[in-house]
């Protein structure tokens, strides 16, 4: 068997962009803690970049804004160290899909709101889909249409803009430390919230890719379906590295 090298990095799938200077902590099933995945990832910072882009993505000039410009340059990086997908670390990247996907010639997946579209055509047409964000202030439609989503189609948003733990180390937070059952009663308190607003609800998305540790415990108080990032990075991996049956007939 002959092998191909090429790279300084090998034996990764998928590359994982992540902020610059991010301290906080990032238990299992974050997307920024490598063992979230059942195989390797390669993980850069975007340097200098400690917020995701906000429209506009063109400055006055005709050229991205140097925060696009930021990712893209890093996403070209990571692609040229070899890596067959790549993945974000922040839901709200999804502003930002349509132009890594044009600049990379690998699979970009920015956010989970990508999944907004197929999760609406798994579920009865009756009902909706219950986004769980950081900051539903925040996650204005722009960020869903780059995505083929619509805000105002079967879509309620779950925010933590009121979490004061989880507000203490994101959102312009720095706090190194979390309560994790503390941020655990604020989601399941803001999705009950959400489901006496809307009882149409027949999924839960974590947009926000520093929730899906807390899957379980949404599935468990829920008895709904629940998709989160680390699956869509599992899915971004198969697909790049498709698996070899084995068995019998």
């Amino acid at each position: 068997m002959i092998v191909t090298g090429g790279h300084s990095y090998q034996g990764y799938s998928v590359g994982i962009l992540m902020f610059d200077r991010k301290r906080f902590p990032m238990p299992p099933g974050d997307v920024g803690n490598a063992t979230s995945y059942p195989f390797p990832v390669l993980m850069r910072q975007i340097k200098g970049l400690e917020d995701n882009p906000y429209p506009p993505l063109i400055g006055p000039d005709g050229h991205h804004t140097p925060e696009v410009q930021s990712c893209v340059d890093a996403a070209v990086r990571l692609e040229q160290d070899g890596v067959r997908a790549i993945a974000m670390c922040c839901g709200f990247f999804s502003l930002i899909q349509p132009v890594l996907a044009r600049h990379v010639s690998v699979p970009v997946m920015t956010s989970p709101l990508m999944m907004l579209p197929v999760i609406r055509q798994m579920i009865h047409p009756d009902q909706s889909v219950l986004v769980v964000t950081a900051a539903a202030r925040l996650l204005s439609e722009e960020f869903f249409a780059a995505v083929g989503a619509d805000l105002h189609d079967r879509i309620t948003l779950a925010g933590l803009d009121e979490s004061k733990v989880f507000n203490a180390m994101c959102m312009g937070g720095t706090a190194i430390t979390c309560d994790l059952e503390a941020l655990r009663a604020d989601i399941l308190d803001r999705i009950a919230d959400a489901r006496s607003r809307d009882p149409r609800i027949g999924a839960v998305l974590l947009e926000c890719t520093s929730l899906p540790p807390f899957a379980c415990d949404v599935r468990q108080a829920t008895g709904l379906p629940v998709f989160d990032f680390i699956a869509c990075v599992e899915w971004l991996h198969r697909a790049v590295v498709p698996k070899h049956y084995s068995g019998y007939i």
